[in-house]
Protein backbone atom coordinates (compact mmCIF):
# COMPACT_ATOMS: atom_id res chain seq x y z
CA UNK A 1 0.00 0.00 0.00
CA UNK A 2 0.94 4.24 -0.44
CA UNK A 3 -0.05 6.77 1.64
CA UNK A 4 -2.46 9.00 -0.04
CA UNK A 5 -0.74 13.02 -0.75
CA UNK A 6 -3.32 14.52 1.22
CA UNK A 7 -4.09 12.48 4.23
CA UNK A 8 -1.62 10.13 4.51
CA UNK A 9 -4.04 7.29 5.11
CA UNK A 10 -3.26 4.09 3.67
CA UNK A 11 -4.74 3.43 -0.02
CA UNK A 12 -5.63 0.30 -1.59
CA UNK A 13 -5.03 -0.43 -5.32
CA UNK A 14 -8.19 0.92 -7.39
CA UNK A 15 -7.03 -0.43 -11.11
CA UNK A 16 -4.12 -1.75 -12.46
CA UNK A 17 -1.96 -1.66 -15.92
CA UNK A 18 -3.39 1.36 -17.24
CA UNK A 19 -0.98 3.01 -19.93
CA UNK A 20 -0.88 6.39 -21.79
CA UNK A 21 -3.51 5.75 -24.81
CA UNK A 22 -2.99 8.59 -26.82
CA UNK A 23 0.75 9.94 -26.95
CA UNK A 24 2.51 6.34 -26.60
CA UNK A 25 4.51 6.69 -23.35
CA UNK A 26 5.46 3.25 -22.94
CA UNK A 27 5.02 1.76 -19.02
CA UNK A 28 2.37 0.83 -17.46
CA UNK A 29 0.87 2.60 -14.08
CA UNK A 30 -1.55 1.80 -11.32
CA UNK A 31 -4.61 3.99 -9.58
CA UNK A 32 -4.88 3.75 -5.77
CA UNK A 33 -7.95 5.38 -3.91
CA UNK A 34 -8.36 6.69 -0.78
CA UNK A 35 -11.46 5.59 1.60
CA UNK A 36 -10.32 8.61 3.68
CA UNK A 37 -10.46 11.86 1.31
CA UNK A 38 -11.67 10.15 -2.07
CA UNK A 39 -8.46 11.23 -3.69
CA UNK A 40 -7.10 8.77 -6.50
CA UNK A 41 -3.46 9.17 -7.59
CA UNK A 42 -1.02 7.25 -10.09
CA UNK A 43 1.63 4.68 -9.16
CA UNK A 44 4.14 4.71 -9.76
CA UNK A 45 4.63 8.80 -9.97
CA UNK A 46 6.83 10.36 -12.27
CA UNK A 47 9.44 12.96 -10.71
CA UNK A 48 9.96 16.82 -11.96
CA UNK A 49 12.69 15.91 -14.74
CA UNK A 50 10.28 13.00 -15.78
CA UNK A 51 7.22 15.16 -16.09
CA UNK A 52 9.06 18.43 -18.41
CA UNK A 53 10.68 15.20 -20.56
CA UNK A 54 6.75 13.72 -20.89
CA UNK A 55 5.14 17.22 -22.12
CA UNK A 56 8.28 17.73 -24.25
CA UNK A 57 8.76 14.32 -26.28
CA UNK A 58 5.20 13.30 -26.15
CA UNK A 59 3.15 16.12 -26.14
CA UNK A 60 2.04 16.98 -29.65
CA UNK A 61 3.34 20.68 -30.07
CA UNK A 62 6.08 19.98 -32.40
CA UNK A 63 4.67 21.60 -35.21
CA UNK A 64 2.45 24.46 -33.35
CA UNK A 65 2.59 27.51 -35.83
CA UNK A 66 2.84 30.49 -33.99
CA UNK A 67 1.17 32.72 -36.97
CA UNK A 68 -1.58 30.09 -37.63
CA UNK A 69 -2.67 30.04 -34.20
CA UNK A 70 -2.57 33.89 -34.37
CA UNK A 71 -4.34 34.66 -37.65
CA UNK A 72 -6.85 31.85 -36.61
CA UNK A 73 -7.67 33.70 -32.99
CA UNK A 74 -11.43 34.84 -32.67
CA UNK A 75 -12.05 36.93 -29.61
CA UNK A 76 -14.97 35.55 -27.64
CA UNK A 77 -17.40 37.92 -26.01
CA UNK A 78 -21.31 38.41 -25.91
CA UNK A 79 -24.30 37.08 -25.38
CA UNK A 80 -24.79 34.23 -28.15
CA UNK A 81 -20.90 33.22 -27.63
CA UNK A 82 -21.93 32.66 -24.06
CA UNK A 83 -24.61 30.77 -24.23
CA UNK A 84 -22.81 28.67 -26.79
CA UNK A 85 -20.05 28.06 -24.20
CA UNK A 86 -23.13 26.78 -21.83
CA UNK A 87 -24.69 24.61 -24.43
CA UNK A 88 -20.89 23.07 -25.02
CA UNK A 89 -20.26 22.95 -21.90
CA UNK A 90 -16.89 24.98 -21.47
CA UNK A 91 -14.45 24.41 -18.98
CA UNK A 92 -11.58 27.00 -20.17
CA UNK A 93 -11.58 29.54 -17.66
CA UNK A 94 -10.39 32.53 -19.71
CA UNK A 95 -13.52 32.21 -21.29
CA UNK A 96 -15.55 32.65 -18.09
CA UNK A 97 -13.91 35.79 -17.23
CA UNK A 98 -15.24 39.62 -17.56
CA UNK A 99 -12.79 41.88 -19.04
CA UNK A 100 -10.47 43.10 -16.32
CA UNK A 101 -7.30 46.11 -16.37
CA UNK A 102 -5.90 43.16 -13.80
CA UNK A 103 -2.72 41.12 -13.64
CA UNK A 104 -3.25 37.72 -14.50
CA UNK A 105 -0.99 34.39 -14.21
CA UNK A 106 -2.18 30.83 -15.87
CA UNK A 107 -0.07 28.15 -14.92
CA UNK A 108 -0.20 25.60 -17.83
CA UNK A 109 -0.80 27.88 -20.46
CA UNK A 110 -0.07 25.11 -23.47
CA UNK A 111 0.21 26.73 -26.69
CA UNK A 112 -0.56 30.51 -25.71
CA UNK A 113 -3.66 30.97 -27.06
CA UNK A 114 -5.52 31.61 -24.20
CA UNK A 115 -3.21 34.55 -23.18
CA UNK A 116 -4.22 35.91 -26.40
CA UNK A 117 -7.94 35.95 -24.82
CA UNK A 118 -6.86 37.56 -21.68
CA UNK A 119 -5.14 40.12 -23.59
CA UNK A 120 -8.05 40.59 -25.56
CA UNK A 121 -10.05 40.79 -22.16
CA UNK A 122 -7.73 43.77 -21.00
CA UNK A 123 -5.51 41.43 -18.57
CA UNK A 124 -1.99 42.02 -17.94
CA UNK A 125 -1.67 38.23 -18.91
CA UNK A 126 1.35 36.03 -17.80
CA UNK A 127 2.44 32.40 -18.45
CA UNK A 128 3.74 29.55 -16.96
CA UNK A 129 4.74 26.21 -19.38
CA UNK A 130 6.72 22.95 -18.76
CA UNK A 131 6.73 22.38 -22.45
CA UNK A 132 10.25 23.78 -24.48
CA UNK A 133 8.10 23.36 -27.79
CA UNK A 134 6.00 26.41 -26.60
CA UNK A 135 9.68 28.59 -26.69
CA UNK A 136 9.00 29.66 -30.47
CA UNK A 137 5.22 30.93 -29.70
CA UNK A 138 6.56 33.05 -26.62
CA UNK A 139 9.28 34.25 -28.86
CA UNK A 140 7.00 34.97 -32.53
CA UNK A 141 3.94 36.41 -30.55
CA UNK A 142 5.67 38.38 -28.04
CA UNK A 143 4.06 36.28 -24.84
CA UNK A 144 5.21 36.60 -21.02
CA UNK A 145 5.78 32.76 -21.25
CA UNK A 146 8.01 31.52 -18.53
CA UNK A 147 9.75 27.83 -19.65
CA UNK A 148 9.41 26.33 -16.10
CA UNK A 149 7.39 25.48 -13.16
CA UNK A 150 5.95 28.04 -10.94
CA UNK A 151 8.60 26.77 -8.50
CA UNK A 152 11.54 28.63 -10.81
CA UNK A 153 9.05 31.14 -12.26
CA UNK A 154 10.98 34.10 -10.25
CA UNK A 155 7.85 36.18 -10.07
CA UNK A 156 7.57 38.88 -6.84
CA UNK A 157 5.16 37.83 -3.77
CA UNK A 158 1.53 39.10 -4.06
CA UNK A 159 2.02 40.17 -8.08
CA UNK A 160 -1.32 38.55 -9.31
CA UNK A 161 -5.15 39.33 -8.89
CA UNK A 162 -5.67 36.10 -10.59
CA UNK A 163 -4.14 32.50 -10.82
CA UNK A 164 -5.41 30.41 -13.43
CA UNK A 165 -5.31 26.78 -14.43
CA UNK A 166 -7.02 25.14 -16.82
CA UNK A 167 -6.79 21.42 -16.33
CA UNK A 168 -3.58 21.76 -14.91
CA UNK A 169 -3.97 20.33 -10.57
CA UNK A 170 -4.35 16.76 -12.19
CA UNK A 171 -0.73 17.05 -13.85
CA UNK A 172 1.19 18.32 -10.72
CA UNK A 173 3.58 15.84 -9.14
CA UNK A 174 4.38 18.12 -5.90
CA UNK A 175 1.12 19.50 -4.94
CA UNK A 176 2.00 21.19 -1.65
CA UNK A 177 4.93 23.19 -3.38
CA UNK A 178 2.74 24.23 -6.29
CA UNK A 179 0.12 25.68 -3.82
CA UNK A 180 2.59 27.28 -1.76
CA UNK A 181 3.70 28.81 -5.14
CA UNK A 182 0.24 29.59 -5.85
CA UNK A 183 -0.49 31.63 -2.55
CA UNK A 184 3.13 32.95 -2.49
CA UNK A 185 2.15 34.73 -5.88
CA UNK A 186 -1.36 35.64 -5.20
CA UNK A 187 -2.53 39.48 -3.48
CA UNK A 188 -4.47 39.04 -0.41
CA UNK A 189 -7.64 39.86 -2.01
CA UNK A 190 -6.32 37.96 -4.93
CA UNK A 191 -8.69 34.85 -6.85
CA UNK A 192 -7.43 31.39 -7.52
CA UNK A 193 -9.25 29.41 -10.34
CA UNK A 194 -8.95 25.65 -10.98
CA UNK A 195 -10.75 23.37 -13.53
CA UNK A 196 -9.86 19.87 -12.98
CA UNK A 197 -11.72 16.43 -14.06
CA UNK A 198 -14.25 15.26 -10.80
CA UNK A 199 -13.91 11.59 -10.00
CA UNK A 200 -17.29 11.51 -8.78
CA UNK A 201 -18.44 12.14 -12.51
CA UNK A 202 -21.14 9.60 -13.51
CA UNK A 203 -18.79 8.90 -16.75
CA UNK A 204 -15.75 7.53 -14.76
CA UNK A 205 -18.51 5.46 -12.72
CA UNK A 206 -19.87 4.02 -15.99
CA UNK A 207 -16.38 3.82 -18.12
CA UNK A 208 -14.03 2.16 -15.41
CA UNK A 209 -10.53 2.06 -17.04
CA UNK A 210 -11.58 3.62 -19.94
CA UNK A 211 -12.46 6.97 -18.35
CA UNK A 212 -10.73 9.26 -20.67
CA UNK A 213 -9.79 11.81 -17.80
CA UNK A 214 -7.70 8.82 -16.09
CA UNK A 215 -5.12 10.18 -18.93
CA UNK A 216 -2.40 7.77 -17.61
CA UNK A 217 0.84 9.31 -16.92
CA UNK A 218 0.11 13.07 -17.65
CA UNK A 219 -2.88 13.04 -15.12
CA UNK A 220 -1.05 12.28 -11.46
CA UNK A 221 -4.21 12.07 -9.33
CA UNK A 222 -8.20 12.93 -9.84
CA UNK A 223 -10.02 14.93 -7.56
CA UNK A 224 -13.05 15.07 -5.87
CA UNK A 225 -14.38 17.93 -4.20
CA UNK A 226 -13.70 16.53 -0.81
CA UNK A 227 -10.37 15.61 -1.72
CA UNK A 228 -9.75 19.23 -3.14
CA UNK A 229 -10.85 20.87 -0.31
CA UNK A 230 -8.91 19.22 2.10
CA UNK A 231 -5.82 19.64 0.37
CA UNK A 232 -6.45 23.39 -0.01
CA UNK A 233 -7.28 23.70 3.50
CA UNK A 234 -3.82 22.45 4.64
CA UNK A 235 -2.00 25.60 2.67
CA UNK A 236 -4.19 28.13 4.27
CA UNK A 237 -6.85 28.35 1.29
CA UNK A 238 -10.38 27.68 0.92
CA UNK A 239 -12.99 27.39 -2.02
CA UNK A 240 -15.16 30.13 -2.06
CA UNK A 241 -17.85 28.60 -5.54
CA UNK A 242 -18.14 24.90 -7.26
CA UNK A 243 -19.01 25.00 -11.07
CA UNK A 244 -19.53 21.32 -12.56
CA UNK A 245 -19.73 21.41 -16.10
CA UNK A 246 -19.04 18.68 -18.55
CA UNK A 247 -17.77 19.23 -21.80
CA UNK A 248 -19.50 18.11 -25.21
CA UNK A 249 -16.15 17.34 -26.29
CA UNK A 250 -14.66 15.03 -23.68
CA UNK A 251 -18.05 12.87 -24.11
CA UNK A 252 -17.37 12.65 -27.80
CA UNK A 253 -13.90 11.30 -26.97
CA UNK A 254 -15.02 9.15 -24.56
CA UNK A 255 -17.32 7.84 -27.01
CA UNK A 256 -14.61 7.20 -29.03
CA UNK A 257 -12.53 5.67 -26.34
CA UNK A 258 -14.94 3.03 -25.53
CA UNK A 259 -15.56 2.02 -29.19
CA UNK A 260 -11.83 1.57 -30.40
CA UNK A 261 -9.07 -0.31 -28.42
CA UNK A 262 -5.27 1.27 -27.77
CA UNK A 263 -2.51 -0.49 -27.90
CA UNK A 264 0.89 0.41 -25.26
CA UNK A 265 3.82 2.60 -26.82
CA UNK A 266 1.56 3.18 -29.79
CA UNK A 267 0.93 6.77 -30.84
CA UNK A 268 -3.14 6.97 -31.12
CA UNK A 269 -4.28 9.31 -34.30
CA UNK A 270 -7.27 10.37 -32.70
CA UNK A 271 -5.31 12.17 -30.33
CA UNK A 272 -2.29 13.10 -32.42
CA UNK A 273 -3.98 14.00 -35.66
CA UNK A 274 -7.28 16.01 -34.06
CA UNK A 275 -9.05 14.17 -35.87
CA UNK A 276 -12.89 15.88 -36.15
CA UNK A 277 -15.44 13.44 -34.34
CA UNK A 278 -18.29 12.95 -36.80
CA UNK A 279 -18.38 13.08 -40.55
CA UNK A 280 -15.06 13.67 -41.99
CA UNK A 281 -15.23 16.62 -44.79
CA UNK A 282 -14.28 15.30 -47.78
CA UNK A 283 -13.91 16.57 -51.76
CA UNK A 284 -15.35 13.30 -53.12
CA UNK A 285 -19.00 13.29 -54.40
CA UNK A 286 -18.84 17.16 -54.69
CA UNK A 287 -21.37 19.31 -55.71
CA UNK A 288 -25.52 18.97 -55.01
CA UNK A 289 -25.25 15.04 -55.24
CA UNK A 290 -22.29 14.96 -52.74
CA UNK A 291 -24.12 17.47 -50.22
CA UNK A 292 -27.25 14.83 -50.35
CA UNK A 293 -25.07 11.61 -50.34
CA UNK A 294 -23.80 13.38 -46.94
CA UNK A 295 -27.14 14.23 -45.68
CA UNK A 296 -28.01 11.24 -43.33
CA UNK A 297 -24.54 11.16 -41.80
CA UNK A 298 -24.81 14.91 -41.13
CA UNK A 299 -28.43 14.89 -39.41
CA UNK A 300 -27.03 11.44 -37.20
CA UNK A 301 -23.85 13.57 -36.17
CA UNK A 302 -26.17 16.12 -35.16
CA UNK A 303 -28.78 14.58 -33.53
CA UNK A 304 -25.71 12.66 -31.24
CA UNK A 305 -24.89 16.06 -30.20
CA UNK A 306 -28.13 17.65 -29.19
CA UNK A 307 -29.00 13.90 -26.99
CA UNK A 308 -24.84 14.81 -25.68
CA UNK A 309 -25.97 17.85 -24.75
CA UNK A 310 -29.09 17.55 -23.23
CA UNK A 311 -27.38 14.43 -21.33
CA UNK A 312 -24.84 16.58 -19.94
CA UNK A 313 -27.00 19.54 -18.98
CA UNK A 314 -29.15 17.03 -16.56
CA UNK A 315 -26.17 15.38 -15.24
CA UNK A 316 -24.29 18.82 -14.44
CA UNK A 317 -27.40 19.53 -12.57
CA UNK A 318 -27.47 16.61 -10.21
CA UNK A 319 -23.61 17.62 -9.97
CA UNK A 320 -22.15 14.67 -11.73
CA UNK A 321 -20.27 16.03 -14.46
CA UNK A 322 -16.89 15.33 -15.81
CA UNK A 323 -15.23 18.77 -14.61
CA UNK A 324 -14.65 20.65 -11.83
CA UNK A 325 -14.37 24.84 -11.60
CA UNK A 326 -13.26 26.44 -8.44
CA UNK A 327 -12.73 29.81 -7.27
CA UNK A 328 -10.31 29.74 -4.16
CA UNK A 329 -9.14 32.60 -1.99
CA UNK A 330 -6.92 32.57 1.07
CA UNK A 331 -8.10 31.86 4.25
CA UNK A 332 -9.06 34.80 6.51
Amino acid sequence: MIPCKICGNRTRKYISNLFDDRYGYPKYFDIFFCARCKLYQTHPPLGQEEIADLYTRYYPREDIDPKKMAENFRFEQGRFPALGRWLGGNHRIQYELPPAHKKILEIGCGDGRSLLQLRALGYDAYGIETDENVGKVRNELKLAIHIGTIENSGFEPKTFDYIIANQLIEHIVNLDSFLEGCKELLKDEGTIIFSTPNAQSIYRKLCGKKWINWHIPFHQQVFTRKSLALLLLKHGLSITKIKIVTPTSWTLHQLHALRNAQVMSIKNPYWNKREVFGPARTKKNGGMAGKLMRLPKRMLFTAVIAAVTLANRLIDAARQGDCLMLSIKKSS
